[in-house]
């Protein structure tokens, strides 16, 4: 009994002693990483969340904070925590100037146009026919060379028209294999039109016994088919992201065939992959062998089993490579998670094992945005294995602001984590509210001290009795 005494005594003085000390604001947190240069302009800060941050941090980072370190002084710094996900465009079509340096028209009835592209000009996939006239049909043929080439068919009898009299519709684009080139002949057959029109005139004089007469006469009038320009454009182009991916390397803790699963005979490959907590939305694997095909299944731990898994997704991944077919797709789509492990199921029915030799996991780019000012250095303190934290509530209606502003970013490169030197577990632990005041803390302090007397005395009149 007396021991357990003193040792309420002992907490009660530990708490009470460190009620008055004012710790360095790191002192929660377990590691730190200083940034490996200051910051060199006024405007945003940005700085990439790793796989060190993600395997020690809390989902929604509660137990991370970001400090301004000038000279001395380490003061907490708020932050924006933003995800950047890949948006891949289309670049549109750029138009390529030319100059017609050759026209003909044949006895055949046949427009030859040449034109000629700029030395230096890209990979082109379209042209466009450009005419003032309406209604029209008109069959194109497209061929083109390089300067000591020899002229090849890109397209023939293509079908140009503009339906005007009848509907708002017209097609002068015509689209062929793209290439680079120096030079485009053009070929537009029946160069001049013939358009008929019937005329019926009725006359009739009175009081004529033959009735009404009827007098018909035709029209044909000739149309030659007139070109004011050729337009090309090159073809559309995917613009990758420059950000917003990350991969990281994924290790492969066990891989195994199954021969049974759940009761049943089948023939599975079993694949447990360590994640550690990233962002993931896609797994990019390398396998041996070719010409397979293989439906997988994705798994994660159960939250109320974390002995069971759950599937949360299936895909398909096959290489194929003969003759002239070569064609691979080793990648695997599932819904964004975070977990310590992912489970794949190799269905190989009854075929040779899939071999898996490495795997990554691909996720958005996390980043704390933050505001700062030429010679600043940061620090980041993180990971509070004693602390339940609460996530902070800044005020950071400026970084969004400056944000949506497009203000300048900086990025801030942080040194590799170690091992806080002032880390202390009973940092950061919420005490009792009755412990912030003073009157009710000093009147434990001398209920406690007056224990330990009462304990101390009883003690030395037992020793005194033995003796």
């Amino acid at each position: 009994m007396n021991r357990f005494i003193q040792l309420i005594a002992l907490l009660f003085l530990s708490n009470s002693l460190r009620a008055d000390e004012t710790g360095p604001p790191t002192a929660p947190f377990a590691l730190l990483r200083n940034s490996a240069s200051n910051s060199t302009q006024e405007g945003l800060g940005r700085i990439q969340v790793d796989r060190s941050l993600f395997v020690k941090c809390e989902s929604d980072f509660a137990d991370l904070r970001l400090f301004r370190v000038r000279g001395e002084e380490v003061l907490e710094w708020p932050f924006l925590v933003r995800e950047t996900r890949p948006r891949t465009r289309e670049i549109a079509p750029q138009e390529i100037s030319s100059t017609i340096i050759a026209f003909d028209k044949t006895s055949e009835d046949l427009l030859l146009y040449t034109v000629e592209l700029p030395g230096d000009s890209p990979q082109i996939s379209k042209m466009r026919i450009h005419t003032p006239l309406r209604n029209f049909e008109k069959t194109v043929s497209v061929y083109a060379k390089k300067r000591e080439g020899e002229w090849s068919l890109l397209i023939g009898g293509f079908l140009i028209h503009d339906r005007e009299a009848f509907v708002d519709f017209r097609r002068t684009d015509v689209d062929f294999a793209r290439g680079v080139y120096d030079q485009i002949r053009i070929q537009l057959e029946d160069a001049t039109d013939e358009q008929q029109s019937d005329l019926r005139r009725v006359t009739e004089t009175l009081g004529a016994p033959s009735g009404p007469q009827v007098t018909e006469s035709t029209t044909v009038k000739t149309r030659n088919f007139r070109v004011d320009k050729f337009t090309f454009f090159t073809p559309k182009k995917p613009r990758l992201p420059e950000r917003g991916i990350v991969k990281y390397p994924l290790e492969i803790i066990s891989q195994k065939q199954v021969a049974e699963n759940e009761g049943e005979r089948k023939k599975e490959t079993e694949i447990i992959l360590e994640t550690g907590t990233i962002p993931i939305n896609q797994l990019a694997l390398t396998a041996a062998g070719s010409n397979f095909s293989r439906k997988v299944r994705i798994e994660i731990p159960r939250k109320d089993d974390p002995g069971k898994w759950r599937e949360i997704s299936q895909d398909t991944i096959h290489r194929y490579d003969l003759a002239g077919l070569k064609e691979e797709k080793l990648s695997l789509r599932l819904p964004e998670t975070q977990v310590e492990q992912i489970r794949l199921i190799i269905e190989n029915g009854d075929n040779r094992p899939i071999q898996v030799e490495s795997a990554k996991g691909n996720g958005p780019l996390v980043e704390l945005v933050f505001l700062t000012k030429p010679n600043d250095s940061w620090q980041v303190a993180y990971h509070a294995p004693a602390a339940k934290l609460q996530k902070p509530n800044y005020d950071t209606a400026v970084l969004q602001r400056a944000e949506r502003e497009g203000i300048a970013r900086e990025s801030i490169v942080m040194s590799d984590p170690r091992p806080n030197p002032d880390f202390d577990e009973r940092a950061g632990i919420d005490l009792p509210p009755w412990f912030a005041k003073k009157w009710i803390l000093h009147t434990l302090i001398a209920f406690v001290v007056g224990i330990l007397i009462w304990v101390l005395y009883g003690a030395a009149r037992k020793i005194e009795a033995v003796e």
